[in-house]
């Protein structure tokens, strides 16, 4: 598996008719070379205001081959056309798996939320234990009354060296605050749980620098 993220300068006005040729016009066409979006998003807060697609593929030589785009030139090329009218630059990153979850469905919540996307610098070696600090232990508390969820942590591949990517969906955004120990542990239960997550997000911010987190919100139905 390989996921792409892409991001466009987009106008607000143009969010709408953007969202709308993506999801209802260009996605379908594009999955008949079995790509899957993922979804559209806008980048609100922690990063340039940006139109956010992520696409996963079966393999690099799977993404390669939809770029000739395959069958479906014609109507993609016709769809791309018009939905460049509505955006200005745009940028490209490719990632690979690092965490055992992985969004193979769509999202379980009936309501959108919001989702989070944090940029760590984490060096070779140290991949694996930023995933265990991660996905096994601090997860399992964090995650436990279902108002966050892990999407996926993912490293580069083609782009920036040296950087994981980490998407979470929270019902809202006292809830990641709280949970990563942003704000404080005011409120929180002191226990067994608790404490064991606390010392796995401690010995991660010793292996692992925070670049960044973004806040997104959904723009199409589709999210994962």
């Amino acid at each position: 598996m390989i996921l792409t993220m892409r991001t466009w300068q987009v106008s607000r006005e143009h969010y709408t008719e953007f969202a709308r040729l993506s999801e209802d016009d260009f996605w379908p066409e594009f999955e008949r070379l079995d790509g899957r979006p993922l979804a559209l998003w806008v980048a609100r807060v922690g990063m340039q205001e940006r139109v956010v697609l992520m696409t996963s593929y079966t393999s690099l030589e799977h993404w390669l081959a939809t770029r000739s785009w395959g069958t479906a030139a014609a109507k993609l090329k016709a769809l791309t056309d018009r939905r460049e009218k509505l955006h200005g630059d745009t940028d490209l990153i490719a990632l690979l798996p690092l965490s055992h979850r992985q969004p193979l469905s769509n999202a379980p919540e009936a309501e959108p939320g919001w989702y989070v996307l944090e940029t760590w610098h984490v060096i070779q070696q140290q991949l694996e234990s930023f995933r265990s600090l991660t996905e096994d232990r601090w997860l399992p508390w964090a995650a436990a009354d279902g108002r966050l969820r892990l999407i996926g942590c993912w490293r580069s591949y083609v782009g920036p060296a040296d950087r994981v990517l980490v998407l979470l969906r929270v019902a809202a955004m006292a809830d990641w605050d709280t949970r990563t120990f942003a704000g404080g542990t005011a409120g929180l239960a002191d226990t067994a749980e608790s404490t064991a997550a606390r010392e796995a997000l401690a010995k991660r911010r010793v292996i692992a620098e925070l670049l960044s987190t973004a806040m997104l919100t959904p723009l199409t139905r589709r999210r994962p």
